[in-house]
């Protein structure tokens, strides 16, 4: 039978395997759904799922994500403020939505579609934006300096690839978003979504490898 400190454990561990599965599904469900539900291909952008069908799965999974991130604790105080504004960022990234885009595949449909208030906005506009690049930054902080910060003496091999894990994960997010703000600028619209998705992506690996689904210790080390 397990101890109690054993279960708060296994717990924490779920916690951590919880933020990565939803970073990880949520490009995936919304542009599979949107797909399939509504036949949208198009979005030049994950946000701009606020704006079809996929909008409460886009917001809910944004606040699940958020949340989660605020009760991320460590016996560094520095983390507990790191994951409360990187979460707050995360729901801000949901509830003030982006400048109305809409799919091409709804405006074909419907013609009357932009004026018929049929996803009009319900957040406040103008700090998208911001609230994204909040989030990209002190994620890519936490994964590169804070994932590793409790590395023993004296690492198991475990330890040690996971922490090789998470700078490559740091790597890859930052290299999908240097291209996420060159396909930007080049108005590249097919490059936005994706790069985009791989940035979440990499993000969700790091929290997936946190939280042990992969190289777990044989003694807890953190």
């Amino acid at each position: 039978m397990r101890t109690e400190e054993e279960r708060f454990y296994i717990g924490y561990m779920n916690l951590r395997m919880a933020v990565g599965w939803t970073g990880l599904l949520m490009p995936i469900v919304v542009r599979a759904c949107g797909y399939l539900f509504q036949g949208i291909w198009s979005p030049t952008t994950i946000s701009a799922y606020y704006y079809t069908g996929m909008r409460d799965v886009f917001v809910g999974t944004l606040i699940l994500v958020g949340v989660l991130l605020m009760c991320y604790r460590t016996p560094a105080n520095e983390d507990r403020w790191l994951g409360f504004a990187a979460g707050l960022s995360a729901i801000g990234i949901g509830l003030f939505p982006m400048e109305e885009t809409y799919a091409e595949e709804l405006t074909s449909r419907y013609p009357e579609h932009c004026f018929s208030g049929c996803f009009v906005p319900r957040g406040i506009l103008g700090f998208h934006g911001y609230f994204v690049g909040a989030f990209f930054v002190l994620a890519l902080y936490m994964m590169w300096f804070r994932f590793s910060a409790f590395t023993p003496a004296t690492p198991s091999r475990e330890k040690i690839r996971r922490n090789m894990i998470y700078k490559v994960c740091a790597v890859g997010m930052a290299l999908a978003g240097l291209f996420m703000w060159i396909s930007v600028t080049k108005n590249w619209s097919i490059g936005i979504f994706w790069s985009e998705s791989f940035a979440v992506m990499w993000f969700a690996l790091a929290w997936l490898v946190k939280g042990q689904l992969i190289l777990k210790d044989k003694i807890r080390e953190e």
